[in-house]
């Protein structure tokens, strides 16, 4: 069908691929009144602006393409979909996939595996299970394509962070109810709603029997929450041969009118993460008793030097994404997300002094520590931010890695998944401007972008400033009204990108 359409005006081209998704399921009333010299353009609305190009053909080309959309679909155009199904069944899935409480720790994923494991069986597709320990299970079925080039992998990971029960009411995180047109639970955006809508796209391309030229693979994975020592690490050291993607769908991104730029529709596709750099800093001084101040307090040394820590902002480091980012949308909208990935920060997570359980009021002690999570841009050097935090804190204070900074590693977003993705959000939300992005927090995908490939974090969703804080947070929720633009995005970029 690739050799049928380079024989087409170039100004009429559309991705033969695209071809099944779009063209087939409404051509046939289409093609009757262009093939009758009716003036298309006026029978075509809105939403088929694409084929206005198409009504200026001449006759004579008219009826060879009308003999071409007429012969019966090739193994990659499958049945028109029935949507409206498949998130029914997708919204159901969700709910009882909540259920399970796979709080990281402990994580034990064993009844959300075997969940999982049952749809894709269900559905004809062989599951391989890796098990790390007891408990700790990941989970693959895979779309076999031809070969011709390397697999997709969708992944997500089945724990999730704790959840503070007396903060839920009326719902529960772990109830998965379906209440004022959203699923709640803890993982209902991280990541087992992210999950579902992949697997979701990964059965329609199965169900549709769409021919694929590289092998799709959807994974499930454990202990993200803890740095995926069991999960992702694992399959990595041990089993990466047998994965070896090219490009991996992650989560990270996603869409909002408030978040980017306030009033304006963005997509932010991550394509690098801040690095976690973790330290302890400690102050020693002389202990005493808390009537009689002397200058070796701990406490006060550590105070000063944090302060000092502080005062000043981290200088910025020249990225070709945040650039890229602010190229497209101008100004971003202050706030802590666009704070957070526009610059090198540092957050006082943990403070620990005192004498005794509960600690001593009137004993002054003779330690005293803090914790920092420093999160660095990609660009910059960790051995200089170290320095530059040692010669704020002063001599007098001790510093000790305790996470080192790994290393940074940036996905191109000059490649045909990243113009899929963007191609497939913007036929669904025509207003959206798709940019990549570096994503504050950290992923999975920054261990598979070390192995060299190219990872893409992307919960094809408009989120507001509420959904988007509820993640970690109280009352974690997804909206439903959107499950069938998700699922749509992830499996039109699927058939972009896979099919033959």
């Amino acid at each position: 069908m690739g050799t049928i359409f380079r024989f087409m005006p170039s100004h009429t081209l559309l991705p033969p691929r695209m071809y099944s998704l779009i063209i087939r399921p409404r051509a046939s009333l289409y093609l009757a009144l262009w093939f009758t010299k009716v003036d298309v353009p006026q029978f075509v609305g809105h939403e088929n602006e694409f084929l206005r190009p198409y009504a200026m053909i001449p006759v004579v080309q008219r009826i060879f393409y009308l003999l071409i959309l007429l012969v019966p679909a090739t193994a990659a155009m499958g049945q028109e979909v029935d949507w409206k199904t498949t998130v029914g069944e997708a919204v159901d899935t969700l709910q009882q996939y909540l259920r399970f409480d796979t709080t990281n720790p402990p994580g034990d994923v064993t009844e959300a595996a075997g969940f999982l494991q049952n749809i894709l069986e269900t559905e004809g597709i062989a599951v391989t299970r890796y098990e790390a320990a007891p408990g700790k299970i990941n989970l693959s079925a895979r779309l076999k394509g031809s070969g011709d080039a390397k697999p997709i992998l969708l992944l997500h990971h089945m724990d999730v962070v704790p959840a503070d029960m007396s903060r839920w009411d009326p719902v529960k995180p772990f109830g998965g109810e379906l209440k004022d047109g959203y699923i709640w639970g803890r993982g209902a955006i991280d990541m087992k709603g992210t999950g579902v809508l992949q697997l979701y796209a990964f059965l329609t391309l199965a169900r549709q029997k769409i021919a694929l030229d590289r092998d799709v693979i959807f994974l499930a994975v454990n202990d993200e929450e803890i740095g995926g020592t069991m999960g992702t690490r694992f399959l990595l050291d041990n089993h990466y041969e047998e994965l070896d993607p090219e490009f991996v769908l992650d989560e990270g991104g996603f869409g909002s009118r408030e978040i980017f730029v306030n009033g304006k529709l963005v997509f932010g596709i991550s394509v690098a993460e801040k690095r976690a750099f973790w330290l302890r800093v400690t102050a020693r001084g002389i202990a005493g008793h808390g009537s009689q101040p002397n200058d070796h307090n701990p406490n006060d040394k550590l105070m000063r030097a944090l302060t000092r820590l502080f005062n000043v902002p981290f200088p910025t480091v020249s990225n070709p994404v945040l650039d890229a980012l602010v190229t497209k949308l101008g100004k971003l909208e202050p706030n802590q997300f666009t704070n957070a990935i526009r610059q090198t920060t540092v957050s006082l997570t943990s403070l620990q002094s005192g004498v005794g359980h509960p600690a001593k009021a009137n004993v002054i002690p003779s330690l005293a520590t803090a914790t920092l999570d420093a999160r660095l841009l990609p660009g910059m050097d960790a051995e200089d931010f170290l320095a530059e935090v040692k010669s704020r804190l002063g001599d007098e204070i001790e510093v000790e890695v305790i996470h080192p900074a790994s290393q940074s590693v940036v996905t191109p977003h000059d490649t045909g998944m990243f113009r899929a993705l963007s191609n497939a959000i913007t036929r669904h939300h025509p207003d959206a401007t798709v940019v990549p992005m570096i994503i504050p927090y950290g992923t999975d995908s920054r261990m598979f972008r070390l192995r060299g490939a190219k990872c893409y974090g992307i919960l094809p969703l408009v989120l507001t400033t509420e959904l988007a804080t509820s993640i970690h947070g109280d009352a974690e929720r997804i909206p439903v009204d959107q499950f069938e633009t998700g699922i749509r995005i992830y499996y039109e970029t699927l058939v972009e990108v896979a099919a033959r």
